[in-house]
């Protein structure tokens, strides 16, 4: 049972009383990229919901932040605030009401950035953190492995893995997730190349970011299978269903993938076919605490391991430390499950209330203070905020 303390326990649930949007942007010192697409800032959509007794709680969602944003002002927020209370089951359920044909699009990233909020404000108001409301965390520190390097624009787009990868190793990452798919032969060559520098009980990735076809999918898995990958990433679009259950049973390795898929109906869909040897939602996408619980039991039920995606700010971060923490332990291929992607390169959304970082052995500590785990001041984004909206009772 959680230790709450009595001092800031709150009886019952007050309604949300008040909804704040805070629009973000952050440029990036150069362009980056994948085998997909090059960008040059991040944006997100952080969400407040302020109960009425003045407890507040965040969350987020990164893909379509404008979009969401406009679904929560149009719509979605009032039928948050006309709730009697603000515990997540209950929002949940109202916001579900809204759904009509965007049953997995960008309404759904929006209850998830509400749905986040609803879980840390219940955490703020019980004194536990979500990991405990959930039940209890199983861990208190989760082994982390490092997303990148970025693919840059330009005639060699692998110009900095050297050095990017040294940084990861210094850093104490015990496992690596490489972004590629641009170069069959050239990439066969860096990950053997990388396979001898970190020896044959490192763990490594690759991510294709759905820039491959199913038979391309097929020749880069071959050429990387002499490197021992412990999966290969969404190597093509992610609504191909058909194009993952014929990977699954021809590569070599692992096929992972779920960030994309909003929802619990396309998990159920592709775990049903078999389509997924690791499945990677994303809480801000997905649909929060809430419909990521249902995933995950869900994939237990197949015995699929979840290892989420984890993009966007700080509010995303620390969500998903505590999403992990109640995950079911597994193990395979020289490493343990669930895993945490930490993705290394220059973020200041990551780092608005603190620098994080893997410790000396590669894994990352997960909170235990109330809600997310974290205090959050808005006045730390201030430098990123492109728009600040409120809906009130």
């Amino acid at each position: 049972m959680a230790n709450i303390d009595p001092s800031t326990r709150h009886a019952g649930s007050a309604r949300v009383v008040r909804i704040d949007g805070f629009e973000l942007s952050c440029d990036l010192p150069e362009m980056v990229g994948n085998a997909m697409r090059f960008f040059d800032r991040r944006t997100a959509l952080l969400v407040r919901l302020t109960d009425a007794d003045g407890q507040v709680g965040w969350g987020e969602t990164w893909s379509m932040p404008g979009a969401a944003a406009a679904v929560i002002r149009g719509g979605l927020g009032q039928m948050v605030l006309a709730q009697a209370d603000a515990t997540p089951r209950v929002l949940w359920d109202a916001m579900c009401r809204t759904l009509t044909y965007d049953r997995r699009g960008v309404t759904h990233m929006a209850m998830s950035a509400v749905d986040i909020a609803a879980w840390d404000l219940a955490g703020q108001r019980a004194g536990a953190s979500i990991a405990q409301l959930l039940g209890g965390a199983l861990r208190r520190e989760v082994p982390a492995y490092a997303s990148g390097p970025f693919l840059k624009p330009g005639s060699d787009p692998y110009r900095d893995f050297d050095s990017d990868i040294g940084n990861y190793l210094d850093a104490g990452f015990k496992a690596l997730k490489l972004r590629l798919g641009l170069n069959e032969r050239a990439e066969a060559a860096l990950l053997a190349r990388l396979r001898k520098r970190v020896g044959d009980n490192f763990p490594l990735m690759v991510d294709l970011n759905e820039a491959a076809s199913v038979r391309s999918s097929l020749s880069f898995g071959q050429a990387f299978a002499e490197s021992d990958l412990v999966w290969l990433e969404e190597p093509i679009r992610h609504d191909n269903l058909p194009g993952y259950v014929h990977l699954a049973k021809a590569l070599p390795m692992a096929l992972a993938g779920g960030e994309a898929l909003i929802g619990l109906t396309p998990f159920r869909d592709f775990l049903s076919q078999g389509a997924l040897d690791v499945v990677q939602p994303d809480l801000a996408l997905c649909g929060g605490f809430t419909e990521g619980q249902k995933i995950a039991a869900l994939a237990e039920a197949y015995g699929v391991p979840v290892v989420p995606h984890v993009w966007g700010t700080a509010i995303n971060f620390y969500a998903s430390l505590q999403f992990i923490a109640g995950l079911p332990e597994g193990s395979g291929r020289d490493l343990r499950y669930p895993m945490f992607e930490f993705d290394p390169s220059y973020n200041p959304l990551r780092d608005m209330f603190g620098a994080v970082a893997v410790r000396a052995d590669g894994t990352m500590a997960i909170p235990n203070a109330p809600g997310l785990g974290i205090e959050i001041d808005p006045r730390h984004f201030d430098a990123f905020l492109t728009n600040h909206w409120s809906l009130s009772t």
